[in-house]
């Protein structure tokens, strides 16, 4: 057996995080947890509650750990423990732990370890060479309620792979609650807790003999109203007193977090150029969460496993998550392990065994209810029987399939009267009779349980991005691996039936129930929207544009990169111009230098064919030199944003109840949302040029702040790797008639009326609504895009033949291999063969041809995505930066699927049709490709922003042979 390089230490060291929370002592504690008993006990017959933090005592936590080891019925532990068994190497390389770069792991209420030592090792595996204890780059904290507990598991933790994690992974111990352990995270605690063994004054200072002989060591900490529950199972507050905004201080919110008149990052990547040092704008952490503001850091990888978010309500769950001290594009991760909505008997049949191991530990926080109401907290082996009588008492269990949760209670077996003892500090206050009818329940937890859509929405309105989710062998339970990214999107919620459950689930529609884009987007874009639009913005052109490339075009057909720079502010501030003068205001001018808008307005889309024929465009500087410098565009694109800002706060009527929206003079309101979108639109358009030169020397770098793909370990996950089935539904001949478009009409707009907070802005190709009627003749459509690996081998026979030219998005290597461009670089097809295809329309009119088929219409199209496009997991709004596998439609349950991340062609001409009216803001935008040679395309890709890609009347055109766009198509088959 392999030596320890260091002794093990023989006690664990331990951080007193309890003080963290607040200076009041632990009577004052134990005060407040009394006060909680007492207001469930006092509550109405049938609506009595008792606290959850009851049952995590010192015994409960033993309780719990017989519990997981003998209840075989409870799945739950046993599931995670597998997951982490077959993937903690590829979870801890998805994390991004480097072995040789520092790097923290906080695990939130820890437990026995037995689960987390597959981690401890991985990660210490992921070491190539052990140093000495004080200098292991790896720090792993178990955050506890109990120092005993602590001390125990770390200590067997020690005693059994200790060797293996010496000088590589420390091992210390958090004791508190997860408020008291947050809270030293954002205050900086974990940068000055440097070589705590080595530190031996400082630990006794905090955690030393006076304090472990505290006289209430039941609930160490200040903060009694948050669990801290087991590891695998579910406690949690009632409604009314589970409040996150109450006990989760310092959460952070994306939409009002960023200093919107200034939007200067925090953390930066300079860069040179011409002497100016540049820096990549991305949102930044607030110092008070993290106690420093300095770029480099510490990664912080943050635990928490056995579904324990279930314990929160629903809403409480998204402000927790929020709450978590994850530094936005930082590599900082959350590892979270959450229980599916599974079958009801199962799930009762794990929170109550035969053998009784849930009774044991559920009717232990009688036992400690009693003790606190006593004050004798200190004794924690006392039994009970002198409130709660032993035969007055069982645990009750049961699934709740509306609230899709699991309900933990206690139940009054006869008629009874429970006598409440006066305050330990107040004996001379009379006692208090509570009477309990007979099978009265009084609920102690509960813990909810989440499909996939409910996840994936939790997710998003936490402002995580999902990085990896793995799931058991039995699909019964998942853990997900989350970041929080540099920026957010809103998206559109799935459609579901009123009442969510596991029959049907949140993704269930009906085909005459299209998606929603009104209740999800107010008309005008939020300052929120726009602060992250800019980052995103800023990301790319900042971030993956090096300065090499400056001047460089990465596509012939487009102007070269500082172009676009100076085009989005430079559109932005014309028509903020142009507005504020119609409304009155003559003296608002250009932003100076006013000579930007003559080389920055409009860029160019010539034909595929002919370049030199090309519609009307800024006239651009022929020479590098006599271009504006990068400092002079940036320094001007801050003062028109700053400018935007202003519009807001002088025009915008904040509305009522909703104090993010704000609402505008009609006419004022479509150019705010006309530049958002605009812009929106361009940061996709400058990503498909920018994919061209991904990989090279000097080329495109990837995006900063996201974890990068493991390519390797993802086309080995079955949906990467196996067939997808080629299924087909059949849209009905000519009698369905659905509706296009939607009015929005422009010369309806005035200074005079408030947009309508129902009213949907749209470019002038999207108005007025009309109908139209499918073909005369029913059609099949496959429910599975085109797929990389398919068009390859129609792509080979076609090569052979002598046609077909390498698809714009595909590249050969030097060893003849195809592969696929990403904005990582290209990757083998092997890894994208699953994916769905993107190319030029003619590309995938030759397939559908060869395949005996031909590309839907555009009516067609809309008809299935209205049916069967847009589940929560739609790879939109850059929840990843690269196609992935689509998932198909589940038509005999309802459940919609996703095409993988790309527009679609449709066979119908772009063209002018009855009702269409040029814009008067943007005449050109779509009357100038009005040419025969544009089709339309549906949908959005994975870098397309939710409020573009699900707005139902949205259409985009590409011409015909034009190769670089992401987009994709299906088959369709006349019947």
């Amino acid at each position: 057996m392999a030596q320890s390089l260091i002794p093990i230490t023989p006690e664990p060291a331990i951080v007193d995080v309890r003080e963290q929370q607040a200076s009041e002592s632990i009577s004052t504690a134990i005060a407040a947890l009394r006060t909680q008993i007492l207001a469930g006990l006092f509550k109405p017959p049938h609506q009595r509650n008792l606290p959850t933090l009851l049952l995590y005592d010192e015994r409960g936590l033993r309780l719990y750990d017989d519990l997981t080891t003998h209840a075989l019925e409870y799945y739950l532990f046993a599931a995670e423990e597998q997951i982490l068994t077959d993937h903690a190497k590829e979870i801890v390389e998805f994390m991004g732990v480097q072995g040789d770069e520092k790097s923290v792991v906080v695990e939130l209420g820890a437990g026995s370890l037995r689960k987390t030592s597959h981690i401890l090792l991985a990660l210490a595996n992921s070491v190539a060479e052990p140093t000495s204890a004080a200098e292991a780059p790896i720090t792993y904290y178990a955050l506890d309620l109990e120092r005993k507990e602590l001390l125990r598991t770390l200590g067997v933790v020690s005693s059994t792979i200790g060797s293996n994690l010496a000088g590589r992974v420390a091992t210390k111990g958090m004791w508190g609650t997860y408020d008291g352990g947050l809270a030293f995270i954002r205050t900086g605690g974990l940068a000055k807790d440097t070589a705590l063994e080595d530190d031996v004054d400082r630990i006794t200072q905090r955690c030393g003999e006076a304090n472990i002989k505290d006289p209430h060591p039941i609930f160490t900490t200040t903060s009694s109203q948050t669990p801290t529950p087991r590891p695998s199972s579910p406690a949690v507050e009632d409604d009314e007193t589970h409040s996150a905004s109450d006990h989760h201080s310092g959460s952070y919110d994306h939409d009002a977090s960023t200093n919107m008149s200034t939007h200067t990052p925090l953390t930066s990547q300079p860069a040179e150029e011409e002497g100016i040092r540049i820096t990549v704008s991305r949102p930044a952490s607030p110092s008070s969460q993290f106690g420093d503001t300095s770029g480099d850091h510490t990664p912080l990888h943050i635990l928490f496993l056995g579904s324990s978010l279930g314990n929160f309500p629903r809403p409480d769950a998204v402000d927790f998550l929020k709450s978590l001290p994850l530094r936005p594009g930082s590599g900082d991760t959350l590892l979270l392990g959450l229980d599916h909505r599974n079958d009801g008997k199962t799930i009762e049949l794990a929170y109550n065994d035969p053998a009784g191991w849930t009774t044991k530990f559920e009717l232990n926080g009688l036992r400690v209810a009693e003790r606190v109401l006593q004050g004798r907290g200190d004794e924690v082996d006392r039994d009970y029987g002198e409130i709660f009588k032993k035969d007055g008492w069982t645990y009750e269990g049961k699934w709740n399939e509306v609230e899709g949760r699991h309900e933990s209670y206690f139940r009054s077996t006869k008629k009874q009267v429970v006598i409440v003892p006066p305050d330990i500090d107040r004996p001379q206050d009379p006692e208090t009779p509570v009477q309990f009818e007979e099978g009265e329940l009084v609920r102690i937890e509960y813990c909810n349980k989440y499909s996939d859509p409910e996840a994936l929405a939790l997710f998003s309105a936490a402002n995580l991005r999902v990085v990896n989710r793995w799931t058991d062998k039995k699909g019964m339970y998942s853990m997900w691996l989350l970041e929080r990214p540099p920026f957010t999107f809103p998206r559109v919620r799935s459609p579901s039936s009123t009442t969510t459950t596991a029959a049907t689930p949140a993704t269930t529609v009906s085909p005459s129930q299209p998606l929603t884009h009104l209740t999800s987007f107010p008309p005008v874009p939020t300052l929120g929207e726009w602060s992250a639009l800019w980052s995103l913005w800023d990301l790319i052109t900042l971030g993956m544009i090096p300065p090499s490339m400056l001047h460089t075009k990465p596509i012939d057909l487009r102007h070269k990169c500082l172009f676009y720079l100076g085009h989005i502010p430079t559109f932005l501030d014309i028509h903020l111009t142009r507005v504020l003068r119609r409304m009155g205001k003559k003296e608002e001018g250009h932003t100076e230098p006013e000579y930007f808008k003559d080389i920055f307005e409009r860029g160019i889309d010539p034909h595929v064919d002919d370049p030199s024929v090309i519609h009307p465009h800024s006239e651009v500087p022929d020479k590098d030199e006599d271009w504006p410098a990068l400092g002079e565009v940036l320094a001007f694109r801050d003062r028109v944003r700053a400018r935007l800002i202003r519009v807001y706060e002088e025009y915008g009527v904040e509305r009522e109840g909703e104090s993010t929206v704000r609402d505008f003079p009609r006419a004022l309101a479509r150019v705010l949302w006309m530049t958002w979108e605009h812009e929106a639109f361009h940061a996709e358009t400058l990503l498909y040029m920018l994919i061209q030169k991904a990989g090279d020397a000097d080329g495109t770098l990837p995006p900063p702040g996201f974890a990068k793909p493991q390519w390797e370990t993802l086309k080995n996950l079955p949906g990467w790797s196996q067939p997808l089935p080629a299924l087909t539904v059949t849209l009905e001949a000519g009698s369905v008639e659905i509706s296009l478009g939607h009015d929005d009409i422009e010369a309806d707009d005035s200074f005079d009326q408030v947009n309508s907070p129902t009213h949907e802005f749209g470019w002038d190709n999207e108005s007025p609504k009309r109908s139209a009627k499918l073909g005369e003749k029913a059609v099949r459509v496959e429910t599975r895009p085109i797929l990389n690996g398919e068009f390859y081998d129609f792509w080979i026979k076609e090569r052979k033949a002598g046609g077909h030219d390498l698809p714009g998005l595909w590249v050969v290597d030097s060893e003849e291999n195809v592969k696929v461009r990403t904005l990582y670089g290209p990757v083998p097809l092997s890894v994208a063969a699953n994916w769905p295809f993107a190319g030029a329309y003619d590309d995938l009119v030759a397939f559908a041809k060869w395949k005996g088929g031909r590309l839907p219409t555009e009516v067609e199209l809309r008809t299935y995505m209205d049916r069967y496009e847009g589940s929560e997991e739609s790879n939109i709004g850059f929840k990843n930066w690269h196609p992935v596998p689509p998932q198909l439609p589940n038509v005999e349950n309802g459940l919609r699927g996703h095409n993988g991340g790309v527009w679609e062609w449709a066979e119908t001409l772009f063209d002018e049709y009855q009702g269409f009216e040029k814009s008067v803001l943007y005449p050109g935008y779509s009357s100038d490709f009005f040419d025969g040679k544009h089709q339309v395309v549906l949908g959005g890709s994975y870098a397309t922003v939710p409020r573009l890609a699900q707005r139902r009347s949205l259409r985009n055109w590409y011409q015909h042979n034009y190769p670089y766009a992401w987009i994709g198509g299906r088959v369709v088959y006349d019947v």
